[in-house]
């Protein structure tokens, strides 16, 4: 098909317009006959006229304004074209030259870095192995000496804890053997307490039956005061100690009834009878006549008399003989 040019093709379509206008103008007189037109219809006719010829030549002028800025374009673009293809021809040329150039300088200097690694390398390796031997002597050395630090550290606090389980060791011995050797002597203290109370108590039965009632009442009085002295640990039983007091009072009615309430104040004045108090009480019951002195009695303590020598001798052995004492 043929190509219009854009002049052809804006008169064609001028052209189409004006018969357009034209057709019913001249259909109409078939029809009927018109009235002859006014001079005002025929003016805007013509005015109508030149403007559709001043758009068409506006039309054409801007049609070959057009069809001049398309060769334009396509005279530029054929420009570029050649010219980009002869752009890319050289780029591609020196992009291979380039390309070959880099892959030979690459061959070159990896054989040259091949060489110098492998001689590198081996330097390198050398001053490793050097500095790891060194390293190693020294962590050798270094571990050496605080290994031997911690074993006296821990050799000397061995030493301390050792003496210290020592010490506490012989210090719990030496208390247990203290201890052990205090109750011992306790012990055998008691037992010899124990001993010469009944000692005491069984001559001054002996005494006693045999009418030495002075003897006897200086033999219940010590006997008192070993009871007295073991009394808080209840070393001799409560009873004793009231059968003695009870026997060393009645001693001064059967040695000398006359002055037996003299005798038997001038004892209760001693401060052996301070603390005995219950024992004294106890034996009132069966000595009726002990109480209204103990009522007496005074409370304030008094200095103890010096033993004699009556209540240091000892008399031979005895034998416990029916009487009133018990």
């Amino acid at each position: 098909m043929p190509r219009l040019a854009p002049n052809q093709l804006l008169l064609f379509i001028a052209s189409i317009s004006v018969a357009v206008l034209l057709t019913p103008a001249s259909s109409a007189p078939a029809q009927q006959k018109p009235a002859p037109p006014s001079p005002r219809s025929q003016t805007q006719l013509e005015d109508r006229v030149n403007q559709l010829e001043t758009e068409l030549r506006t039309a054409q002028q801007q049609a070959e304004k057009a069809a001049m800025e398309k060769d334009y374009i396509l005279r530029t673009q054929n420009h570029y074209e050649t010219y980009y293809k002869e752009v890319f021809s050289t780029q591609t040329h020196i992009l291979w030259t380039i390309g070959l150039t880099a892959t030979l300088l690459s061959i070159t200097l990896t054989a040259v870095f091949f060489v110098a690694a492998r001689f590198g390398f081996n330097i390198f390796d050398r001053r490793i192995e050097m500095a790891l031997k060194e390293a190693s002597a020294q962590l050798r050395t270094e571990f050496t000496v605080m290994l031997g630090k911690q074993t006296q550290a821990q050799r000397e606090a061995n030493n301390e804890q050792l003496k210290a389980l020592e010490d506490g060791l012989t210090k719990r011995i030496t208390d247990l053997e203290d201890g052990l050797s205090k109750r011992i002597t306790q012990q055998e203290q008691d037992l010899k307490a124990r001993s010469d109370f009944q000692f005491k108590f069984a001559q001054a039965l002996t005494l006693a039956s045999d009418k030495r009632h002075a003897d006897a009442t200086n033999l219940y009085r010590s006997a008192l005061k070993i009871y007295k002295r073991g009394r808080d640990r209840q070393l001799i039983p409560k009873g004793l100690g009231v059968i003695a007091t009870r026997n060393l009072f009645r001693q001064f009615r059967k040695g000398d009834a006359a002055n037996s309430v003299e005798n038997a104040k001038e004892e209760l004045a001693k401060a052996l009878y301070n603390d005995l108090e219950d024992e004294l009480a106890l034996a009132a019951v069966r000595l009726t006549w002990l109480t209204p002195l103990l009522e007496e009695r005074t409370d304030a303590p008094i200095a103890e008399e010096p033993k004699t020598e009556k209540e240091k001798s000892v008399e031979p052995p005895f034998t416990v003989t029916p009487n009133d004492d018990e």
